[in-house]
């Protein structure tokens, strides 16, 4: 039972388990025997603290976007104007080259 927790615990990965999968794998360890009923209702408890407690430290895409700003990092789409422009302007001096020659 242990070695077992420890697996499950170590694959839960955050929000990444729904709960009709953690049900699903409890009732078939206890189908087969690897799980008592009491087992493995302690286990899908654990099994949900855990991921309550995973879930909630994770980032929202909101609240990484605000960091980023924070450190002043270029957003892709700003980083694409600008490579778009610099192309503008490479052409733009190759074509006045051509014609100086």
């Amino acid at each position: 039972m242990d070695n077992l927790r420890k697996l499950l615990l170590s694959t839960v990965g955050a929000a990444a388990i729904s709960m009709e999968k953690l049900d699903a794998a409890v009732q078939e360890l206890i189908e087969k025997g690897k799980l008592s009923v009491q087992e493995g209702k302690e286990l899908r408890e654990e099994l949900i603290r855990k991921r309550k407690s995973e879930s909630d430290e994770l980032l929202t895409k909101s609240m990484l976007e605000d960091i980023m700003d924070s450190f002043n990092f270029v957003h892709q789409r700003e980083l694409n104007t600008l490579r778009e422009r610099v192309e503008v302007l490479e052409r733009k001096m190759a074509s006045k080259e051509e014609e100086d020659d």
